[in-house]
């Protein structure tokens, strides 16, 4: 009995040292980080608390930048030559949207012309937007882009 009591304490020290540092690995595997607390405050981007634990029960984050298209994230420091949100970014970095100008592109005259007038022909029915069920219906035969319906009366 002594002996197998000997082994269970050795495998449980050895256990212990061996995952010690895992769960901080488990969360900076997913680009998380870990927190000072057990919540996840942001500074900025989209914050998210994986379901992963630090040690001392410190929560595991992972923040993903959220700037909008055309924008970039830039590091304090950077030049950025438009606009800046400190929003958008996780950390102390920022979005940058750089001002776009286009020049207009020279204008061509529309030429307009009247269109033909339609002429409905939809002699055996009734042009509709959708037949019923029990009418037949022909492919734009006549009726200027409508259906045209045909009740074959059986």
């Amino acid at each position: 009995m002594g002996k197998t009591t000997l082994l269970v304490l050795f495998v449980a020290i050895t256990m212990i040292n061996q995952y010690k540092g895992e769960p901080n690995l488990a969360c900076t595997r997913r680009d998380g980080y870990c927190s000072d607390s057990n919540r996840c405050p942001s500074s900025g981007g989209y914050v998210e608390k994986l379901t992963f634990k630090c040690t001392c029960g410190n929560a595991c984050c992972k923040c993903t930048d959220t700037c909008p298209n055309g924008s970039t994230c830039m590091n304090e420091g950077e030049t950025c030559n438009g606009m800046k949100d400190p929003n958008g970014c996780c950390g102390t970095r920022f979005c940058c949207t750089p001002i776009t100008t286009t020049t207009p592109e020279p204008t061509t005259p529309i030429m307009t012309t009247t269109p033909e007038p339609c002429v409905v022909d939809c002699a055996w029915g009734k042009c509709k937007n959708k037949c019923l069920y029990y009418e037949e219906k022909t492919l734009d035969v006549g009726c200027c882009g409508l259906k045209c319906c045909i009740y074959d009366g059986n």
